[in-house]
């Protein structure tokens, strides 16, 4: 089973954006890795990126195409990795 991690940033989002962006991923089983933090009383200073991790038998691209619809729910330019964690086997 693969396991994907996804770090996500919006470019001039305020709260309502990276919220946005929360509830759009966990629809597409992807849980928070990085705690969302607002910092600042400005509406559009830039927030710490995200980071998201999913799970399954599911592909790179599958994962791609899914961040890519959830950030764009946002309005807001983005930008985004994706790496996936591969297991350490032990061979001893």
């Amino acid at each position: 089973m693969a396991k994907f991690i996804a770090t996500i940033e919006l470019q001039e989002a305020n709260e309502a954006n990276y919220k946005t962006l929360q509830v759009e991923l966990a629809k597409k089983s992807f849980t928070g890795i990085k705690p969302f933090t607002f910092k600042g009383s400005d509406k559009n200073i830039a927030l710490s990126k995200l980071e998201f991790q999913r799970e399954g038998n599911i592909t790179i691209q599958e994962v791609t195409d899914a961040v890519m619809r959830a950030a764009s729910k946002t309005g807001k330019k983005y930008s985004f990795t994706i790496i996936r964690n591969k297991p350490a086997y032990n061979n001893n």
